[in-house]
């Protein structure tokens, strides 16, 4: 059993283990926030990516050692290998909804993130790795709160119900207008009842906390839903 299990094994081992509690502590966050790669899968991932690394740079070493002189590898395609694949599978985590709005691009960038910190831990390069991790999570949890310093407006679409088609679009557009809102696509449909479907595509200012624009929408009298895209 002595001869299976080597001081190299070992430390091979710890480095993978490692790289698992690294994606766990990223994926973590990620589940909390209830995203489509939550916990496991980031620490598969970095599982993966680890024990993919440390193949690149050791697994090859008999081959160019015993019996095959002048023989040269390159150990970077391996890793190469990493990159181009988990790009297909990162990309796979973005969604584009029906009208443009994109989701789950930071979830995708905390994959790759994920991917380079188990090659850098299988690679044994343990202070970048935990180091990234620290910054990985300081991203992750710090920019999620409302700071003004990088908010953005916000776009909404909402549907309307209305009546009389002319006085109740103007008081809809007049109760918008109100909090100094833009207007920026509107669309009617007349159904069968005489009633009217009013779509408007309403954009806020980075001013507006989302809080405050659910609030304005909601005292809107006729509407029917909304999305914040």
């Amino acid at each position: 059993m002595g001869n299976l299990i080597t001081s190299c094994d070992l430390v091979y081992l710890f480095r993978i283990l490692l790289a698992m509690v690294a994606g766990g502590v990223i994926g973590y966050e990620r589940e909390y926030h209830v995203k489509v790669a939550g916990l496991r899968t980031h620490i598969l991932i970095a599982m993966a990516s680890a024990l993919m690394m440390i193949i690149s740079k050791y697994a090859f070493y008999d081959v160019l050692t015993e019996g095959y002189p002048g023989l040269g590898l390159d150990v970077s395609r391996v890793a190469a290998g990493i990159i181009a694949g988990m790009g297909i599978f990162s990309g796979g985590i973005v969604f584009i909804g029906k009208r443009g709005n994109v989701s789950g691009l930071t979830t995708a960038a905390g994959i790759w993130a994920t991917i380079g910190i188990g090659m850098v831990i299988g690679a044994g390069m343990y202070t970048v790795g935990i180091g990234s991790v620290i910054l990985v999570e300081l991203v992750q949890l710090l920019l999620r709160h409302d700071l003004s310093v990088y908010r953005h407006g916000i776009t909404v679409m909402a549907d309307f119900e209305i009546e009389n088609s002319q006085s109740d679009y103007n008081r809809v557009v007049n109760s918008l207008e109100s909090d100094k809102v833009k207007l920026s696509s509107i669309k009617w449909n007349n159904d069968d009842n005489g009633k009217t479907m009013l779509r408007i595509q309403i954009e806020f200012d980075k001013n507006y906390k989302r809080d405050e624009v659910v609030s304005i929408l909601n005292r809107i009298e006729g509407i029917r839903g909304f999305e914040l895209l």
